[in-house]
């Protein structure tokens, strides 16, 4: 007979993790003060293998461990109506005999889920324990057409054999999983002479995660050609590829990119995720006024409003979030990129493919004639692209494009280097965003002495990304347009050292990321905090 389902204390369980070496004593004080004794801080940061994790909880809560191939494979009857409160919180129904629901969990302290499915069932739950990414498979499967956190995945193209055994496939796929849960938004697996290094970019900067053999290395690269369609005995090209893989309750889409070295082949996976109702430029971290600006710009559907800015600046999100609000049964949009990053319903979106002649200037030639009322271009990169653009704007349409240009005002001198002559641009253009990413301070770790590390940002003291921009709106492009007239011209005359300044003084960021973004440049313009 099973014992009860007693709540152990949360320091008892984190104690488990600092005697098996995988916490030290800081992190366990300080995450006892988290939010359910901060267990699922734990699996969320990686700080604690998967295996181990769901060993502890399951003899602490005396819940049986069930194995990746007993998770069920269709819907215990009368769940499906729960499937997105069940993904949410990482459960799957084992079974309902005698009164009596059997229920695998990945954190079996979430007394909230337990009490919801005794209530909806009129049952008594027995937990049990699953490894956290053999259940979040398992749950896509059991409920693919009825989780509205999942986007429908029965359409979804997902690799063949995702179900194979293969200790090593199995690792591939945790890795990724754990990817998910850390906020990367690139994996890169690079061969060096032990092996393949693997390493994770996490709110713009890489940090070591892991390592395969030599003996695996051609293994790992096999697969993920494998599961991104890509042709498995080629190895003196560069080619690219993308699939979908379910994580975290979703399906995640990775853009995958290899590349021949002297000795192996690297490969980087980007994850591809947007939040398309919750995307909105305050959303992303611009300042009300910005973001005022901006909206005055593509309100009038007509013009060249450009978002500039390094590459991983954060340009395609803002186009994204501009694109999100003009998305209307009224407008036709259509995209030309490269890649195309996100789909869009209600959207018309090109892939450039050079190889057959579709680059973005042949792409936007054949656009113009589909009667579009706005056109997004991923990247103005050549005169005729430049002069297409401007043309169009001139015409009655509302074209948005980038540019990699360090700041607004050198965006106007891009344009005139290729082409564009004073006037057009000056009639053309609407707007020009300069925009910049800066990691956000971890509040948690406000809250705790500096020596102490912090369990929810992995001890790196920063969690999350915010932006900074400057702005030039359509006023500032009355008369002249030289680069220099233009800098004194910016929005309330901020500039993207000055919205630094803005985040420092609201505790958002520090000096230290300003100074990282904008280099000796910001470091005159900011005032030492006091």
């Amino acid at each position: 007979m099973n014992q009860p389902h007693v709540k152990p204390a949360s320091i008892d369980l984190l104690q488990q993790f600092v005697d098996r070496g995988y916490l030290s004593d800081q992190q366990r004080d300080q995450l006892c003060g988290l939010e359910s004794g901060g267990l699922r801080s734990i699996i969320d940061n990686g700080l604690v293998p998967e295996s181990i994790f769901a060993e502890v909880l399951s003899a602490a809560y005396h819940a049986p461990q069930i194995p990746r191939e007993q998770l069920p494979s269709v819907a215990l009857e009368g769940t499906v109506d729960l499937s997105s409160f069940l993904i949410e919180h990482e459960a799957l129904p084992l079974s309902l005999a005698d009164g009596v629901l059997r229920l695998a969990m990945s954190d079996p302290s979430d007394d909230f889920l337990l009490q919801v499915m005794g209530a909806k069932l009129k049952c008594r739950v027995e937990p049990c324990v699953a490894l956290r990414s053999d259940l979040l498979e398992a749950l896509l499967k059991v409920y693919p057409k009825h989780s509205s956190a999942v986007s429908s995945i029965g359409k979804v193209d997902l690799p063949d054999d995702l179900d194979s055994d293969s200790a090593l496939v199995r690792d591939l796929h945790r890795l990724i999983q754990r990817a998910v849960s850390s906020n990367a938004s690139d994996i890169h697996f690079e061969p060096n002479e032990s092996g393949l290094r693997v390493r994770f970019r996490v709110h713009g900067l890489l940090r070591d995660i892991d390592s395969f053999s030599a003996e695996q290395a051609d293994q790992v690269v096999a697969r993920l050609k494998l599961m991104s369609k890509l042709d498995v005995t080629e190895r003196r090209q560069a080619q690219n590829g993308r699939f979908k893989f379910p994580a975290d309750g979703r399906m995640i889409d990775l853009r995958v990119s290899t590349l021949p070295l002297h000795d192996g082949e690297s490969i980087v996976l980007r994850l591809l995720e947007f939040d398309l109702s919750q995307l909105s430029l305050q959303g992303l971290g611009f300042s009300q006024e910005v973001a005022d600006s901006m909206q005055q710009a593509i309100s009038v559907q007509q013009g060249l409003v450009l978002i500039t800015g390094p590459t991983g600046s954060g340009k395609s999100t803002t186009l994204y979030a501009l694109l999100n609000q003009l998305n209307t049964a009224q407008l036709k949009l259509i995209t030309i990129e490269d890649p195309v990053e996100l789909n869009i319903t209600g959207i018309n979106q090109i892939q450039v493919d050079e190889d057959y002649g579709i680059s973005f200037s042949a792409a936007l030639k054949s656009v113009l004639r589909q009667d579009p009322d706005v056109i997004m271009v991923g990247e103005i990169r050549d005169a005729e692209t430049a002069q297409l653009a401007a043309q169009a704007a001139l015409t009655g349409h509302l074209v948005l494009a980038t540019l990699h240009t360090p700041s607004a005002a050198s965006a106007i001198t891009r344009l005139t280097n290729l082409g564009l002559p004073d006037y057009l641009v000056s009639s053309t253009v609407r707007a020009v965003l300069a925009q910049r990413l800066l990691r956000s301070v971890c509040q948690t770790c406000l809250n705790f002495d500096g020596a102490v590390t912090c369990a929810s940002c992995a001890g790196v003291k920063y969690s999350g990304r915010t932006t900074i921009a400057e702005c030039l709106p359509a006023s500032a492009f009355v008369g002249q347009v030289s680069e220099q007239l233009l800098a004194t011209r910016l929005l309330n005359g901020v500039s993207l050292a000055d919205d630094a300044r803005r985040l420092i003084a609201k505790g958002d960021t520090d000096q230290a990321e300003v100074f990282r973004v904008l280099g000796l440049h910001a470091e005159s313009s900011i005032e030492p905090n006091t």
